[in-house]
């Protein structure tokens, strides 16, 4: 079948109308991954026949392996020390900086986008230019695997399936003004951690759930041209943001280190008068592909470009092109990374730093001991970065932390807690952190499954996790706690009481060490003790369950019902399916006579519970109300 024929494309056009132009962004897709790059266990037929009926760009490279700052300079052609955006925390598009969204707006444009994760939604900036730019991110989303389970709350509030873009692209497209040109930018991310594929691509890649995931995005582009075919004369652009380590380097994702794992990345592009069939080998960046789109399309001149115009045909010149992450130094305190690569070689700034041929050593394996070439190189990149530093800018990324995001982005694996180290002391880097980090992750992961299980009351399930994360953080005070809640409720006395003193010991967490002294306390009938330390965990977080529990029953024991309410309500606000705390709402708000609060609580408690002995006494409460 004929490339064009396969997607879905008109193959030539004599039409003088603006043409149509669809960005696609696959988030965290490697430059290697795909059939047309040369990657035998790749199924992406979509992606092959674009590339074999456009332009496939064999040799680009992301300025910086992080989403938002990837995703700004690609919508702007500026390098991120010019648009400031330097990491996914903290950090916004700011205002007066002018993207292809704007330019093509005001071309006459109508311009929509939809995008799959919260990394950049609209309140990162990037939506500038864009009349209409759908984040919207909400349940349903769709789990696969039972090791994914604990995250799925989490995953349908920041992320959206590839088969939901689609469909919500091809709903913007289909909704947009017939009379005007069209730009549409759609942005998937199922290729982005964590990986977990539709089964019928699981099935097709075992063993690989990542190229399982490539393999339903590239279903799904297809999908969304094949909606678009309505459109006259349409040009489309498949890009990615940057690759994914996979552990090579001792990386296992992206963001930390600046090997081609992370900076090679897709370009393709096709369209009407753009070559059919041709594959460019001369290193280019994302940044130089937002002025080659507005020079193609005939948009009015804007300010600086730190990209190129390139020829379609030809290939362009060697030039220096700057890639950076200051991740490491924004999150975890450790020392930031800069690139600069020229023609065949590249180099990256230490301390140690390090030369490569990337032709010859695509895997860079083997640094070059050409001090020469080194010197040269890094007098390039320093020139070229001459008056950014980057101490200056995570001082000031300090005070622009936003509590809620850096939750979402902690929860993701972002994000690990900077601790704002002393900018005087020789950071360390991010190779000689990375192992520690990879144990951090993986006990957070490990501690997330226990929790889910000891909430569903599978208490001798989760104590495996749990003796996975001790072994793994032997200092982790909160693993010994859930350790010790586990063996508590499985009857396990002296295990429990072995594992709430070590969480005393080790937390530095006050809510932590109060939480355990209080359980230790009970188990030992000493209920006064138990009541003044769940009352200091209370104090240390006013969001303590198990101090909301326990001081609530506590006055309802002691017949103080008026001063068990603020501890109930606060409990129904956090976990509002209890059957027990809405129970105990109800009671209580009955015997000091709040009637209408008493009989909301029950009716919620008789759909959790209708079948009980006590469901029946609420019935004949209600009934006398």
């Amino acid at each position: 079948m004929a490339a064009c024929a396969l997607i879905g494309l008109s193959c030539a056009s004599t039409d003088k109308e603006p043409p149509t132009v669809l960005l696609v962004v696959i988030d965290t897709l490697r430059g290697d991954r795909l059939g047309c790059t040369g990657y035998e266990q790749a199924s992406t037929p979509v992606l092959d026949s674009l590339a074999a009926q456009g332009v496939l760009f064999r040799d680009a490279m992301t300025p910086v392996p992080v989403t938002l700052p990837a995703i700004s300079s690609l919508l702007t052609g500026r390098l991120p020390f010019h648009h400031g955006v330097r990491d996914n925390d903290r950090f916004v598009l700011p205002p007066e900086e002018v993207t292809l969204a704007e330019r093509l707006r005001d071309k006459g444009y109508d311009t929509r986008a939809v995008v799959a994760s919260a990394v950049i939604s609209s309140d990162r900036g990037v939506d500038q230019g864009f009349a209409v730019y759908d984040d919207n991110f909400a349940p349903p989303y769709a789990v696969y695997s039972p090791t994914q389970e604990p995250l799925a709350e989490v995953f349908a509030e920041t992320r959206r399936r590839a088969d939901t873009v689609t469909d919500r692209a091809v709903a913007l497209a289909r909704s947009a003004d017939p009379d005007r040109a069209l730009f549409l930018m759609a942005h998937y991310f199922d290729v982005h951690m964590h990986y977990d594929p539709p089964p019928a691509y699981a099935a097709e890649h075992p063993g690989n759930p990542y190229d399982g995931e490539v393999s339903f995005v590239d279903h799904e582009v297809g999908r969304l041209i094949q909606g678009l075919k309505h459109r006259k004369n349409l040009v489309v652009m498949v890009v990615s943001d940057h690759g994914e380590a996979q552990n090579e380097h001792g990386e296992p994702q992206h963001g930390f280190l600046l090997y081609q794992s992370t900076l090679h990345v897709p370009v393709i592009v096709s369209g009407p008068g753009i070559p059919r069939g041709l594959e460019r080998r001369d290193p280019v960046s994302l940044v130089d592909l937002e002025p080659t789109l507005a020079a193609y399309l005939g948009l009015d001149p804007v300010g600086d470009r730190d990209g190129r115009v390139l020829s379609w045909e030809k290939e362009s010149p060697a030039a220096p092109l700057y890639a950076e992450t200051l991740r490491p130094l924004i999150s975890y305190d450790w020392s930031p990374l800069r690139t600069i690569r020229y023609a065949d070689l590249k180099f990256i700034d230490g301390p140690p730093s390090e030369l490569f041929n990337v032709p010859r050593d695509p895997g860079e394996l083997v640094a070059l001991d050409n001090q020469g070439e080194s010197r040269r190189l890094g007098g390039i990149l320093a020139e070229l970065i001459q008056g950014d530093d980057a101490e200056a800018v995570h001082a000031r990324s300090r005070g622009l932390a936003d509590p809620e995001r850096r939750e979402m982005l902690e929860s993701l694996g972002y994000i690990g807690g900077s601790s704002g180290g002393d900018e005087g002391v020789a950071r360390p880097h991010p190779k000689t952190e990375l192992p520690g980090w990879l144990r951090f992750q993986e006990s957070k992961e490990l501690f997330r499954a226990a929790a889910t299980l000891l909430q569903e009351g599978r208490a001798a399930e989760s104590i495996p996790f749990l003796d996975s994360v001790i072994v793994l953080n032997q200092d982790l005070g909160g693993a010994y706690y859930l350790r010790g809640t586990a063996h508590e409720l499985m009857g396990n006395v002296s295990e429990a009481q072995d594992d709430f003193r070590m969480a005393a010991v080790f937390d530095e967490d006050p809510s932590v060490l109060w939480s355990a002294r209080a359980s230790l306390a009970e188990i030992s009938g000493e209920k006064k003790e138990a009541f003044e330390c769940w009352s200091r965990a209370f104090e240390a977080d006013a969001d303590n369950t198990g101090a909301l529990e326990y001081l609530a029953q506590w006055y309802l024991n002691h017949d103080e019902p008026r001063e068990a309410l603020p501890f109930l309500r606060r409990l129904v606000d956090i976990v509002p399916d209890s059957p027990e705390a809405r129970y105990n709402l109800g009671v209580s708000a009955a015997r000091t006579d709040r009637a209408g609060e008493a009989k909301r609580h029950f009716r919620v408690y008789l759909q959790l519970q209708p079948d009980t002995e006590q469901a029946e006494q609420v019935r004949e409460w209600m009934g006398h109300r």
